[in-house]
């Protein structure tokens, strides 16, 4: 009980450091704040969605072993399952990659992930990647390549 009053206490120290966060931002008021407010509302909702799930085992835990919670699925499926099923739906929905992709961001922009898959599915050709007997893998400097056709097992390999 006492690892998830902990676990809880960092998500508060998280949450007042991120409005803290926001205040400052909302001051310098950069471009694309809206993009970038978007996410922090995002990671609100979610934390609301975990602190529901943290009070929720803070009560089970809180009951004992005597606890008539862990008999009853509908339970574990209100306050722990659908929570998190909604936090990942959030973070689908509203995905870091969409919001920084860019010249100053580290994620590929969409229309750069969609060039570099073109052509004959294996990207780039300034990846390190070696076609040799009809197998696509990595050179031999980088990693173990077999030296036989016998030796490479058949499982895992495009053909």
């Amino acid at each position: 009980m006492g690892g998830v009053g902990f676990q809880q206490f960092f998500v508060l120290v998280f949450l007042y450091i991120a409005f803290r966060f926001q205040q400052q931002v909302k001051r310098e008021n950069p471009p694309r704040l809206a993009q970038a407010f978007l996410l922090l509302y995002a990671q609100y909702a979610v934390l609301i969605l975990i602190t529901i799930r943290i009070i929720f085992r803070l009560i089970e835990y809180a009951q004992g072993l005597d606890s008539s919670i862990p008999n009853h699925e509908a339970y574990q499926y209100i306050f722990d399952t659908v929570p998190m099923l909604i936090a990942l739906v959030v973070y689908n929905a509203v995905h870091p990659g969409r919001i920084m992709p860019g010249k100053e961001g580290d994620f590929p922009s969409r229309r750069e992930r969609k060039n570099y898959f073109k052509g004959d599915g294996l990207g780039s050709s300034s990846l390190p990647l070696v076609q040799t007997q009809g197998f696509v893998s990595m050179p031999e400097e980088i990693t173990f390549q077999p030296k036989t056709p016998d030796a490479v097992p058949s499982h895992g390999y495009v053909r």
